[in-house]
């Protein structure tokens, strides 16, 4: 393997601590999903009330998150995505 560089992101994003209203929806943990099927399978209702929060992404996938405990971070193309607010603080600073 070639030798690794260092680099530095000079993009400016626009961000946010993850807040209610701010997700795309709400989804199950595994868990809880793996149960609704077995109730489903054995003909008991299971509440539909889903508990984590989770953004859309470009790729189309849901990244998961918790309301503040993590940042909102919208790029310059629109792009959305979540960042550990521990890290984003360490990482990001405004400008």
């Amino acid at each position: 393997m070639s030798e690794l560089k260092e680099y530095r992101k000079t993009a400016a994003v626009k961000a946010k601590l993850f807040t209610k209203g701010d997700e795309d929806g709400m989804t199950w943990t595994k868990e809880e999903l793996e149960q609704a099927r077995e109730n489903h399978h054995h003909g008991i209702k299971t509440d539909p009330k889903a508990t984590i929060p989770y953004i859309a992404t470009l790729e189309n996938q849901k990244h998961e998150g918790c309301f503040g405990k993590h940042y909102l971070c919208v790029g310059i193309k629109g792009e959305k995505w979540l960042v550990d607010k521990d890290i984003f603080e360490s990482t990001y600073e405004p400008i």
